[in-house]
């Protein structure tokens, strides 16, 4: 995630360019024919719970607004590779409320031609085509709703930051796979390719660490579970887990938090799966265990 920026006055050329696709929408379309409307344009990834936490209020104003001359517009630019795969896309649950045109940016032409820098990136356009307004990151949805008040030429309103507290969060986004630095215990050897794990210590790893049991194959992206079981450790500070998991069949996945009781969700094709939704911010020990080879992991982020 990159600090929050302004970029008042620049013209948003070149445009939504080397697309894919689009979703949601009977046709492409190019900022020129969007003059005269406000255009409010989110870079995002439907795996990415930095994006997915704007979506209430982003939601929200194409709602209220969209009537006043808003026009919403989400570039789906992917993270992980299986985020470029159109079914994948087509399968954001409707509950997440995406209703407005989706960009299809698989090869990141449009996020290079923005020279976008994070998911999420809220850009607000004027009637003109100028970026008014760039925020990246979380935590600034009083002051895009302020500007989209005052662009479309309504009467400022009292500023309802709508944004999840994040202050208690002790940690950061883990990744599984080789492209970054993954914070499996050391004690484990991580390594790329193939290899047999077993616990290192029986009361878990370390705060901000992982482990493993079972066979595990680790590419450039994925953690993948080549054995008949597998488990995976994680002691992390936060009140909510959120897991990027898929796998070649619907297959059933157990998990237990600090020894309580136990609770079985389904992974299948690659997403997002809030694992633990609580409301207790300390350090948590998350056990999850896998009876079918072919689970894959991603990424773990935190709320």
């Amino acid at each position: 995630m990159i600090a929050a920026g302004t970029a008042s006055g620049r013209r948003a050329e070149p445009d939504f360019v080397g697309l894919d696709g689009w979703l949601n929408t009977p046709g492409p379309l190019a900022l020129a024919g969007l003059r005269g409307n406000v255009v409010l344009v989110e870079f995002g990834t439907y795996t990415c719970i930095n994006w997915r936490r704007t979506l209430p209020y982003v939601n929200r104003w194409s709602r209220e607004y969209g009537p006043q001359g808003l026009q919403t517009v989400l570039v789906h630019t992917p993270e992980f590779s299986f985020e470029r795969i159109r079914p994948n896309v087509e399968s954001i649950p409707p509950g997440l409320g995406v209703t407005y045109p989706v960009a299809l940016d698989g090869e990141y032409r449009t996020w290079r031609a923005w020279q976008n820098q994070a998911w999420p990136a809220l850009y607000l356009l004027d009637r003109k085509g100028r970026v008014r307004l760039l925020r990246e990151g979380e935590g600034h949805s009083a002051v895009v709703e302020s500007t989209i008040r005052s662009l479309l030429g309504l009467p400022d309103a009292e500023k309802r930051a709508e944004d999840a507290d994040l202050s208690r969060i002790g940690t950061g986004e883990m990744y599984f796979g080789s492209l970054h630095g993954t914070p499996q215990d050391p004690a484990q050897r991580p390594r790329a390719g193939e290899a047999a794990y077993t616990f290192a210590h029986p009361s878990g790893p370390r705060l901000n660490q992982y482990d493993l049991q079972g066979t595990w194959a680790r590419g450039d992206e994925p953690l993948v579970l080549r054995s008949d079981a597998g488990r995976l450790r994680v002691r992390f500070s936060a009140a909510k887990v959120h897991l990027i998991a898929g796998a070649p069949s619907s297959t059933p996945v157990r998990v237990r938090v600090d020894g309580g009781a136990e609770r079985v969700f389904d992974v299948g094709l690659p997403t997002l799966h809030t694992v633990l939704d609580g409301n207790s911010y300390g350090e948590h020990l998350l056990e999850l265990d896998c009876a079918v080879p072919g689970l894959t992991l991603y990424s773990a982020t935190f709320g």
